[in-house]
């Protein structure tokens, strides 16, 4: 499905949306749970291109219903992982002693220097939402944190590159990466600036009536992905396209702005009281093939 000229939404997903954005060089956001290397590289040459013309996975946050099928890409196509910096296991940090060693690699792009480790690969976090360390048993529970098949096991996954706010990667007229805190210490907007398309990660979810925060037990977390919604507000995106639920192609930023004006204050048992019906049927489709496409309320 092409949501604007270039970006495409891959369908037989499981997991999280992946898109494909079809400049010159290729890439792809989030890329769901493992096993889904096969449906985007069939897609890719269903559009009349090449694997190899794949240059980034680029991932919105760790959790691996994002991040679970960008290894399989990287070695199916040579595609470097991208994530946000602080989406790095512990302990795999570009110091500058490792930055002056002559293990280090460096990346440029947009003017910025990004230092990799040839001889101690940077690894993703590892999780999901529900594995989120202190949180209640019940919110593991429904973040799908408990009786988990193989498919949902997090596996190591190196990052070949890194990327901090306000970068830009060479994608379609540029892909800026927004930092939005709050889901996780990485989280990240992405904006197509030349086509206005906002990729929103989990920070925004589309229930198809309206538009929705990820449920989260901590409330300075939920505090911070307020504050970061809001620095969005300004931004004139005419598509928007979500982690989970469908696109967005009318009234992006009027909803958005919408849903910031909304506090997110509310107590987690109260948020999964009013909406264990979505929540029990978000859980179910992150384990099958297929998007998202939101509970109406009554």
């Amino acid at each position: 499905m092409e949501i604007v000229p270039g970006v495409h939404r891959i369908p037989g997903i499981t997991g999280s949306n992946a898109c494909l954005l079809a400049g010159e060089q290729m890439a792809v956001v989030d890329a769901g749970i493992h096993g889904n290397s096969d449906a985007i590289i069939s897609y890719i040459k269903s559009i009349g291109r090449s694997p190899s013309d794949l240059k980034w996975v680029v991932l919105t946050h760790f959790h691996y219903d994002h991040s679970g099928s960008a290894l399989e890409l990287h070695e199916s196509t040579g595609a470097q992982i991208v994530t946000h910096k602080d989406e790095l296991e512990a302990g795999h940090v570009f110091s500058s002693e490792i930055a002056r060693s002559d293990s280090a690699r460096r990346v440029t792009h947009g003017g910025e220097t990004t230092i990799t480790i040839t001889d101690q690969e940077p690894l993703l976090r590892k999780g999901n939402e529900g594995d989120s360390r202190g949180a209640p048993w019940w919110v593991s529970f429904l973040m799908g944190g408990r009786r988990r098949d193989a498919s949902h096991v997090p596996h190591a996954t190196p990052v070949h590159l890194t990327v901090d706010h306000n970068e830009v990667l060479p994608c379609l007229g540029g892909l800026r990466i927004l930092h939005t805190p709050g889901h996780t210490p990485g989280s990240v907007c992405l904006y197509l600036e030349k086509e206005k398309v906002l990729f929103l990660g989990d920070s925004v979810l589309n229930n198809v009536d309206r538009l929705s925060r990820p449920i989260m037990y901590d409330k300075r977390r939920r505090m911070q992905l307020d504050a970061s919604l809001h620095t969005l507000r300004g931004l004139d995106a005419k598509a928007a396209s979500f982690g989970h639920g469908p696109p967005l192609r009318e009234d992006v930023m009027t909803r958005v702005r919408a849903l910031t004006d909304r506090p997110y204050n509310l107590s987690t048992w109260r948020i999964v009281l009013k909406n264990w019906r979505t929540l029990r049927a978000f859980r179910a489709s992150t384990r099958s093939k297929g998007h998202w496409s939101g509970v109406r309320e009554e």
